[in-house]
Protein backbone atom coordinates (compact mmCIF):
# COMPACT_ATOMS: atom_id res chain seq x y z
CA UNK A 1 0.00 0.00 0.00
CA UNK A 2 1.28 3.52 -0.69
CA UNK A 3 2.18 6.02 1.97
CA UNK A 4 1.22 9.52 1.73
CA UNK A 5 2.89 12.35 3.56
CA UNK A 6 2.32 16.28 3.67
CA UNK A 7 4.46 18.45 6.25
CA UNK A 8 3.60 21.90 7.48
CA UNK A 9 4.55 24.62 10.41
CA UNK A 10 1.62 26.16 11.95
CA UNK A 11 1.51 29.40 13.69
CA UNK A 12 0.55 29.96 17.25
CA UNK A 13 0.39 33.17 18.90
CA UNK A 14 0.78 33.26 22.94
CA UNK A 15 0.08 35.64 25.42
CA UNK A 16 3.00 34.67 27.74
CA UNK A 17 3.66 31.87 30.28
CA UNK A 18 0.93 29.38 29.89
CA UNK A 19 -1.00 27.22 27.72
CA UNK A 20 -2.30 27.36 24.62
CA UNK A 21 -4.53 24.35 23.19
CA UNK A 22 -3.53 23.40 19.95
CA UNK A 23 -5.93 20.28 19.28
CA UNK A 24 -8.18 22.68 16.68
CA UNK A 25 -5.71 23.75 14.78
CA UNK A 26 -4.18 20.38 14.12
CA UNK A 27 -7.64 19.24 13.43
CA UNK A 28 -8.43 21.57 10.99
CA UNK A 29 -5.18 20.74 9.26
CA UNK A 30 -5.69 17.21 9.19
CA UNK A 31 -9.10 17.41 7.66
CA UNK A 32 -7.86 19.22 4.65
CA UNK A 33 -5.32 16.54 3.44
CA UNK A 34 -6.53 12.75 2.37
CA UNK A 35 -4.87 10.48 4.90
CA UNK A 36 -7.26 8.70 7.04
CA UNK A 37 -5.03 6.59 8.97
CA UNK A 38 -1.23 7.20 9.94
CA UNK A 39 1.16 9.11 12.70
CA UNK A 40 1.32 12.81 13.06
CA UNK A 41 5.03 14.30 14.42
CA UNK A 42 5.21 17.25 16.06
CA UNK A 43 8.23 19.23 16.57
CA UNK A 44 8.39 22.49 18.59
CA UNK A 45 10.99 24.72 16.93
CA UNK A 46 11.83 26.81 19.52
CA UNK A 47 14.03 26.49 22.72
CA UNK A 48 12.27 28.46 25.42
CA UNK A 49 8.84 26.69 25.11
CA UNK A 50 7.63 23.30 24.41
CA UNK A 51 4.58 21.22 23.86
CA UNK A 52 2.46 18.49 25.98
CA UNK A 53 -0.22 16.00 26.45
CA UNK A 54 -2.60 17.13 29.57
CA UNK A 55 -5.73 17.39 31.30
CA UNK A 56 -8.42 19.23 28.82
CA UNK A 57 -11.52 19.99 31.59
CA UNK A 58 -9.99 20.94 34.57
CA UNK A 59 -7.97 24.22 34.32
CA UNK A 60 -7.39 23.82 37.73
CA UNK A 61 -4.71 21.12 36.45
CA UNK A 62 -2.52 23.60 33.89
CA UNK A 63 -2.73 25.98 37.13
CA UNK A 64 -0.98 23.62 39.34
CA UNK A 65 1.21 22.10 37.02
CA UNK A 66 2.44 25.70 36.32
CA UNK A 67 2.99 26.73 39.79
CA UNK A 68 5.03 23.72 40.02
CA UNK A 69 7.22 24.73 37.26
CA UNK A 70 7.48 28.15 39.23
CA UNK A 71 8.82 26.54 42.08
CA UNK A 72 11.04 24.08 40.22
CA UNK A 73 12.51 27.22 38.29
CA UNK A 74 11.70 30.31 39.29
CA UNK A 75 12.11 33.14 36.61
CA UNK A 76 14.41 35.72 38.99
CA UNK A 77 17.25 35.30 36.80
CA UNK A 78 19.45 33.63 39.60
CA UNK A 79 19.82 29.26 39.41
CA UNK A 80 19.59 26.95 42.07
CA UNK A 81 21.60 27.14 45.58
CA UNK A 82 24.99 25.93 45.29
CA UNK A 83 26.51 24.13 48.42
CA UNK A 84 26.64 27.04 49.97
CA UNK A 85 23.23 27.57 49.76
CA UNK A 86 24.00 30.40 47.60
CA UNK A 87 22.23 31.37 44.55
CA UNK A 88 24.30 33.37 41.54
CA UNK A 89 23.00 34.77 38.08
CA UNK A 90 22.88 32.80 35.19
CA UNK A 91 25.92 33.52 32.98
CA UNK A 92 23.15 33.53 29.83
CA UNK A 93 20.84 37.09 30.38
CA UNK A 94 21.14 38.63 27.58
CA UNK A 95 17.44 38.38 27.37
CA UNK A 96 16.09 39.35 30.82
CA UNK A 97 15.77 37.18 33.62
CA UNK A 98 13.24 34.76 32.09
CA UNK A 99 15.38 34.07 29.30
CA UNK A 100 17.60 31.31 30.18
CA UNK A 101 15.24 29.61 33.08
CA UNK A 102 12.74 28.94 30.06
CA UNK A 103 15.75 27.11 28.19
CA UNK A 104 15.70 24.70 31.38
CA UNK A 105 11.85 24.20 31.32
CA UNK A 106 12.09 23.62 27.76
CA UNK A 107 14.93 21.16 28.54
CA UNK A 108 12.41 19.53 31.53
CA UNK A 109 9.77 19.06 29.40
CA UNK A 110 8.86 17.72 25.77
CA UNK A 111 10.22 19.54 22.04
CA UNK A 112 8.53 16.41 20.35
CA UNK A 113 5.62 14.15 19.87
CA UNK A 114 4.16 11.57 17.95
CA UNK A 115 0.19 11.12 17.75
CA UNK A 116 -1.62 8.45 16.30
CA UNK A 117 -4.12 9.90 13.27
CA UNK A 118 -7.01 7.95 12.71
CA UNK A 119 -10.35 8.28 10.34
CA UNK A 120 -8.17 11.57 9.67
CA UNK A 121 -8.63 12.81 13.55
CA UNK A 122 -6.22 12.76 16.46
CA UNK A 123 -6.68 9.80 18.70
CA UNK A 124 -6.57 10.98 22.14
CA UNK A 125 -7.65 10.42 25.31
CA UNK A 126 -11.08 11.38 26.45
CA UNK A 127 -9.68 14.17 28.41
CA UNK A 128 -6.44 14.72 26.56
CA UNK A 129 -5.44 18.07 24.33
CA UNK A 130 -2.26 19.11 23.28
CA UNK A 131 -0.59 22.07 24.36
CA UNK A 132 1.73 24.45 23.19
CA UNK A 133 3.60 25.50 26.86
CA UNK A 134 5.41 29.22 26.38
CA UNK A 135 8.04 29.24 29.25
CA UNK A 136 8.96 33.49 28.54
CA UNK A 137 6.96 36.27 30.11
CA UNK A 138 5.95 38.20 26.92
CA UNK A 139 4.10 36.47 24.21
CA UNK A 140 5.40 35.67 21.03
CA UNK A 141 4.80 33.90 17.45
CA UNK A 142 5.67 30.43 18.11
CA UNK A 143 5.71 27.41 15.08
CA UNK A 144 5.58 23.92 15.12
CA UNK A 145 6.38 21.57 12.33
CA UNK A 146 3.53 18.92 11.61
CA UNK A 147 4.83 16.08 9.92
CA UNK A 148 1.72 13.54 9.02
CA UNK A 149 2.54 10.32 7.50
CA UNK A 150 -0.26 7.26 6.85
CA UNK A 151 -1.93 5.34 4.15
CA UNK A 152 -4.39 7.46 1.41
CA UNK A 153 -7.82 7.43 2.32
CA UNK A 154 -8.74 6.49 -1.09
CA UNK A 155 -5.94 3.27 -0.54
CA UNK A 156 -7.90 2.59 2.91
CA UNK A 157 -11.08 2.50 0.56
CA UNK A 158 -9.63 0.03 -1.93
CA UNK A 159 -7.83 -2.42 0.76
CA UNK A 160 -11.84 -2.44 2.29
CA UNK A 161 -13.34 -3.20 -0.77
CA UNK A 162 -10.63 -5.91 -1.75
CA UNK A 163 -10.56 -7.15 1.71
CA UNK A 164 -14.31 -7.12 1.40
CA UNK A 165 -14.04 -8.83 -1.75
CA UNK A 166 -12.04 -11.77 -0.80
CA UNK A 167 -14.26 -12.75 2.15
CA UNK A 168 -17.18 -13.03 -0.26
CA UNK A 169 -15.08 -15.40 -2.29
CA UNK A 170 -13.86 -17.13 0.79
CA UNK A 171 -17.47 -17.71 1.59
CA UNK A 172 -18.56 -18.84 -1.75
CA UNK A 173 -15.59 -21.30 -1.94
CA UNK A 174 -16.92 -22.69 0.76
CA UNK A 175 -20.46 -23.22 -0.57
CA UNK A 176 -18.95 -24.76 -3.30
CA UNK A 177 -16.95 -26.88 -1.22
CA UNK A 178 -19.65 -28.06 0.85
CA UNK A 179 -21.73 -28.46 -1.79
CA UNK A 180 -19.15 -30.87 -3.46
CA UNK A 181 -18.98 -32.66 -0.47
CA UNK A 182 -22.65 -33.15 -0.05
CA UNK A 183 -22.28 -34.39 -3.75
CA UNK A 184 -19.87 -36.86 -2.70
CA UNK A 185 -21.42 -38.03 0.40
CA UNK A 186 -25.02 -38.93 -1.31
CA UNK A 187 -22.86 -40.65 -4.12
CA UNK A 188 -21.18 -42.86 -1.15
CA UNK A 189 -24.55 -43.44 0.25
CA UNK A 190 -26.52 -44.24 -3.21
CA UNK A 191 -23.11 -46.60 -3.62
CA UNK A 192 -24.18 -48.35 -0.61
CA UNK A 193 -27.81 -48.90 -0.63
CA UNK A 194 -29.06 -52.40 -2.09
CA UNK A 195 -33.00 -51.75 -2.22
CA UNK A 196 -34.14 -55.43 -2.37
CA UNK A 197 -32.10 -56.20 0.80
CA UNK A 198 -34.82 -56.44 2.89
CA UNK A 199 -36.41 -58.89 1.24
CA UNK A 200 -33.34 -61.21 1.44
CA UNK A 201 -34.04 -60.89 5.64
CA UNK A 202 -37.31 -63.06 4.58
CA UNK A 203 -39.32 -59.77 3.97
CA UNK A 204 -38.54 -57.62 7.27
CA UNK A 205 -37.46 -54.46 7.15
CA UNK A 206 -34.47 -54.16 10.11
CA UNK A 207 -34.06 -50.53 11.47
CA UNK A 208 -30.50 -50.30 9.28
CA UNK A 209 -33.05 -50.82 6.15
CA UNK A 210 -35.37 -47.74 7.69
CA UNK A 211 -31.69 -45.55 8.57
CA UNK A 212 -30.91 -46.58 4.14
CA UNK A 213 -34.10 -46.15 2.68
CA UNK A 214 -34.46 -41.95 4.78
CA UNK A 215 -30.88 -41.67 3.77
CA UNK A 216 -31.87 -42.66 0.17
CA UNK A 217 -34.71 -39.83 0.32
CA UNK A 218 -32.68 -37.41 1.32
CA UNK A 219 -29.98 -38.32 -0.95
CA UNK A 220 -32.61 -37.92 -4.07
CA UNK A 221 -34.49 -34.70 -2.34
Amino acid sequence: MALAQSLTQLQIQTKGKGFTRLNEQIETWLGSKDIAQGVLHLTCLHTSCSITINENADPRVLSDLAAWMEAVVPQDGRGPADAQGQRRRYLHDDEGDDDMPAHIRTALTSQTMTLSVQNGRLLLGTWQAVYLWEHRQLGSTRQVACHLIGDEQSNLQQTSSTRATATTQTASNQTLLNLRNATRLNQQIQDRIHPEAWAEDGGNATDVDLLIDRLHDISDS
